[in-house]
Parts: structure tokens; C-alpha cells; sequence
């Protein structure tokens, strides 16, 4: 689109002027014009994830802003107070709206594309199933204690803060657990705490122990090989519906015995 190739602009994220919709620039709205649907991918090349967001024009002010479909990119990608984004408007082909993510470091957030992890399915953007990016860190591990492995309804696993916290896990209900050619649906718990709420594996963890016959000193290593989409239980106004198969947040499980053997 003429004017548009390359053209810049940032945004910092304020609280309550991002989480629904985000306001374009009055430039970049004018030279886009009467266009209301782009596509956004992160940066990393045309082989990242699409997103559909359509653009919505305030009759009043005038004021463009990114609305439907943005809400959906903003939680998938884990985006928050104070981030920067910076946006460029790739003309070479399809033209899509090229967005840099810079966190509270104020260096550029690394997303791991679920895609070249063999984590990954196909385009959103193409029909198919959903290939999300992968947050770090993307993976963890744990030493199993007593606490993990008590009777069925007492039994947990908290997960570590820093991973719960880059994959949103305040806004699941449940992970899947994947080892040995199965999986396992595990529901998670949060517990509020003075120093933020804690996320925990909980109704299907038992399962997972029972059927891999885990025991105390084990080692499990969890490893993320589909981020998936993350449905908001703290949207009160809207309707959550299940996730479809795609939109799972995945979990490879290998174990190492206190023997030192390894189970996979």
C-alpha cells in the first residue's frame, strides 16, 4: 500500500489503554485509510504466526485502534504494563503489521516459535491449526517429594513462578501432559499468597504419577511443545468455551530414576 511500506510507529502499554484495544497513531491511520482488517506476526521472519485484527474507527474523534482479534494476540503473547512494541508495516507481499515486543528490561522479549520446535502445527492465519510462540523460559524441572506423590486429593505440584508467569498460567485451567506416546489433562490450581498467586498441577496429577509409577527423588523435567491459547477465566463478561485441540498448552515429561535411568 503506498505510503505504508516500512512505516514505524511504537506504543508503550499503559494500563487500561491496551488490554481490549490498542489506539493507532493519527499518521498511520490517515495514510492506512478505509482498510480495516491487518495481519500481525512477530518479528522472526514470514514464517511466524498470524493474526487477524481488525481496525475500528471511533465516529466521534475519529480515533483508529486495533480491536477485534487484538485482545487474543495481546494475551497469547503475554503482553503487559510498561512493554514497548515497536510496529512496522511489511509491504513485501502480503503486508502485514510486523510487531518487535520489548519487556520491563527494556530489551526485546525472545519468543520461541512453537514451529521450529517440532512443537508446532500450521499458520493461523492459513485455516489450520494454531502454531503459537512459545515463551521463555520453556521449560523446567522438579525432584519429587512426599508432598507430590500423597493421597489422591492431597497430592500438587507447584510450578515454578518465573515459568508460570511467562506462560500466563493465571489465565489456564489445565495443561496437558504428554510422555511415553500418552497424555494426561491436568487441571490447574491457584492459591493466593501475599507475594502473588501460585499455580499448581492438581485434579489429574495423580493420575500422571500412578500411571508412570513416579516415586519420591524422581526428577521430572516439563518442556513446552505447544504453547496454546489462553482462555480468560478473569473475563467475567465473557463466555469461556473448552479449547479445541490446537489451543492446548502442551507439556513434554521425561524422568529421570533415581537410578539414573530416564523415562520418556
Amino acid at each position: 500500500m503506498a505510503g505504508l511500506s516500512d512505516f514505524e510507529f511504537f506504543k508503550i502499554l499503559i494500563p487500561g489503554m491496551y488490554e481490549e484495544a490498542l489506539r493507532l497513531p493519527t499518521k498511520f491511520g490517515e495514510i492506512l485509510g478505509a482498510r480495516r482488517d491487518l495481519k500481525l506476526r512477530l518479528t522472526g521472519g514470514e514464517m511466524m504466526p498470524l493474526w487477524d485484527v481488525e481496525v475500528f474507527v471511533d465516529e466521534k474523534n475519529g480515533d483508529m485502534y486495533l480491536h477485534k482479534g487484538w485482545k487474543k494476540f495481546a494475551r497469547a503473547h503475554d503482553l503487559r504494563k510498561g512493554y514497548m512494541l515497536v510496529f512496522r508495516y511489511d509491504d513485501d507481499g502480503r503486508g502485514d503489521l510486523v510487531v518487535t515486543v520489548f519487556d520491563l528490561t527494556t530489551c526485546r522479549k525472545e519468543y520461541l516459535h512453537a514451529g521450529a520446535g517440532g512443537g508446532g502445527n500450521t499458520n493461523p492465519g492459513a485455516g489450520g491449526g494454531r502454531s503459537l510462540p512459545i515463551a521463555e523460559p520453556s521449560h523446567f524441572a522438579v525432584t519429587l517429594r512426599q508432598c507430590n506423590l500423597e493421597a489422591k486429593q492431597n497430592q500438587y505440584l507447584n510450578v515454578p513462578v518465573e515459568f508460570q508467569d511467562a506462560h500466563g498460567y493465571v489465565r489456564r485451567r489445565r495443561v496437558e501432559l504428554q510422555m511415553g506416546g500418552r497424555s494426561w489433562m491436568v487441571n490447574l490450581k491457584r492459591s493466593k499468597r501475599l507475594l502473588g498467586d501460585r499455580s499448581s498441577f492438581k485434579y489429574g496429577w495423580h493420575q500422571f504419577c500412578v500411571d508412570n509409577g513416579l516415586k519420591v527423588g524422581d526428577v521430572c523435567f516439563f518442556r513446552v511443545i505447544r504453547e496454546g491459547s489462553r482462555c480468560g477465566d478473569d473475563d467475567e463478561d465473557e463466555e469461556w468455551e473448552p479449547e479445541e485441540e490446537d489451543d492446548e498448552h502442551v507439556l513434554k515429561v521425561e524422568v529421570r530414576k533415581k537410578n539414573g535411568t530416564f523415562v520418556s
